[in-house]
């Protein structure tokens, strides 16, 4: 499988990973993994930016397609990069038991990520404590919304693991309906 981006900075709660080129960007809210033995680490994409290497030197327009741009400035593909930052759901051991909880080390620097496998996302989303996890990261809601919307293909009844996940998310909103109405309008996008 090919990968979508290499760690360039890790913690025990997340990290960042640079894309081998801007189409290979992850979804937003998507489930990707990172092979960090003993370890997996399974974690949640919550942001995707582009932007330059260079710290000095900020992009500009050319009123040009894409293509005719990278045909008269061939060193713009050397000097614009697409980034991602996952926030870890969970890991997994080396004999495949899926964890809801926080690795016990960061994934290391230069390890490739990959789209997690419907398989290691239906273990990591089997109950709601995944959503917990995301939600103590102070995540947009939009995140929670996109990460259950992601997480249904690999749950055969939908419907059922809809209204578990809904239950959960009351329980982490507590009191604040607006929200949680909210909430349960952005999985139906």
């Amino acid at each position: 499988m090919t990968h979508v981006g290499e760690i360039i900075a890790s913690s025990t709660t997340r990290f960042s990973a640079q894309c081998p080129d801007e189409d290979s960007a992850p979804a937003f809210g998507s489930f990707v993994v990172v092979d960090a033995a003993p370890e997996q680490v399974i974690g949640v994409v919550a942001e995707v930016r582009a932007g330059t290497l260079d710290a000095n030197r900020r992009p500009m327009a050319f009123g040009l397609s894409q293509e005719e741009l990278f045909r008269q400035q061939p060193q713009l593909r050397e000097l614009l990069a697409t980034e991602f930052d996952a926030v870890h759901v969970g890991y997994g051991d080396d004999v495949g038991v899926w964890r809801q909880i926080l690795p016990p080390r960061p994934p290391r620097l230069h390890r490739f990520v990959q789209p997690a496998a419907p398989a290691e996302i239906a273990a990591v989303t089997a109950d709601g404590d995944w959503l917990r996890t995301l939600a103590a990261a102070e995540v947009a809601d939009d995140l929670l919304a996109a990460a259950v919307r992601a997480s249904l293909a690999a749950h055969g009844d939908a419907r059922d693991y809809l209204v578990r996940m809904g239950r959960v998310l009351a329980r982490l909103v507590g009191d604040d309906y607006e929200r949680l109405q909210a909430l349960l309008r952005r999985l139906r996008a």
